[in-house]
């Protein structure tokens, strides 16, 4: 009878020491235990939310990895690092032009210039190489990714429509508009009026006055010259000096010569280069003269070149008439 008691006691010890909630399927393994079930010291809502951000961080990850894997194309393709519209670029004529073409995740991509003249299309470049037999053009690569094109010695031909292609497909194109501007030189006088001539007296100082405007690339370099001698550096005769001045959007330069002669007439031009030339006419008078006896004697000459001219005329005429077989 003690051995029955004994017996069902350890019975009912062992069913209540069991846990009363298990899953389907009965107890876990040590594995499903370790990452999903409830550890020591966990409640079944702290189990919920562990398996809930595990969910989460798998999903997130395999997202991440499909993407990596086979993510947009589009992110994948080069594009333009500044802009994609047409863009507009200034150079001054004769002067070198460079036109940007800055490409991202470029890989095994090719980046060419093209020249577009209405309907024909010229290839200027591919790669790093030139095809264009014109020597002014080349290519200028700049680190890490400027395609970068350079025209030397621009003149009004090289105005008009570029292409910077990459060549996927389609090919993702930058069109570029290159402008060229030509400066105005002018001559002023003190009103600023444009002036073609000038009278000074012996002894006087030459003040002439040249304007350059319309310049995309600021220089200072005026050149003035008297006939063919240039004048900037001019330490022969001395009294020469040259002042430019850059303080708006016109540049300024003044030619000074002090105690002019007769000698200091003629013809002087202010200059940017071969680019573009401004001239005036300088009259040094001596004592006594005037500009406008100078020009009456100029218009008097003329006129008695003109009778000269009427009368050899009428002369020819007369003689052939009273000798019509003279010179037969």
């Amino acid at each position: 009878m003690l051995f029955l008691v004994a017996y069902f006691v350890l019975a009912a010890t062992l069913v209540f020491a069991l846990p009363q909630d298990l899953p389907p399927g009965g107890i876990p393994d040590s594995n499903e235990h370790r990452y999903g079930g409830i550890e020591s010291g966990q409640s079944s809502d702290s189990t919920g939310a562990s398996l809930s951000s595990l969910w989460s961080f798998s999903t997130v990850t395999e997202d991440r990895y499909d993407h990596a894997l086979h993510g947009d194309q589009h992110e994948l393709t080069p594009y333009f690092q500044d802009y994609e519209n047409e863009t507009n670029i200034t150079a001054q004529l004769g002067s070198t032009a460079y036109l940007n073409c800055r490409v991202n995740r470029l890989r095994d991509k090719t980046v060419s210039w093209m020249r577009r003249d209405g309907e024909n299309i010229k290839l200027l470049t591919w790669g790093l190489h030139t095809y264009s037999n014109d020597a002014r053009f080349s290519l200028n690569f700049e680190h890490p990714n400027n395609w970068k094109l350079q025209i030397k010695y621009t003149n009004k031909r090289d105005q008009g429509s570029y292409e910077c292609q990459v060549s996927t497909h389609p090919p993702k194109v930058l069109y570029v508009r290159l402008n060229i501007v030509a400066p105005v030189v002018e001559i002023i006088d003190e009103r600023g009026a444009s002036v073609l001539e000038k009278f000074y007296k012996t002894g006087s100082t030459i003040e002439l006055k040249c304007t350059i405007s319309q310049m995309p690339q600021a220089q200072t370099f005026i050149l003035w010259r008297h006939g063919d001698h240039m004048l900037n550096y001019d330490t022969s005769r001395g009294g020469i000096s040259v002042k430019t001045d850059m303080s708006s959007s016109v540049i300024v330069s003044t030619l000074f010569i002090a105690n002019a002669t007769p000698r200091d007439s003629g013809n002087y031009t202010c200059s940017l280069g071969d680019v573009a030339t401004g001239s005036v006419l300088v009259h040094v008078l001596n004592a006594g003269e005037h500009p406008e006896a100078m020009q009456q004697g100029s218009g008097t000459k003329d006129l008695f070149s003109l009778f000269h001219v009427v009368l050899l005329a009428i002369a020819t005429t007369i003689f052939n008439t009273l000798y019509p077989t003279h010179g037969r």
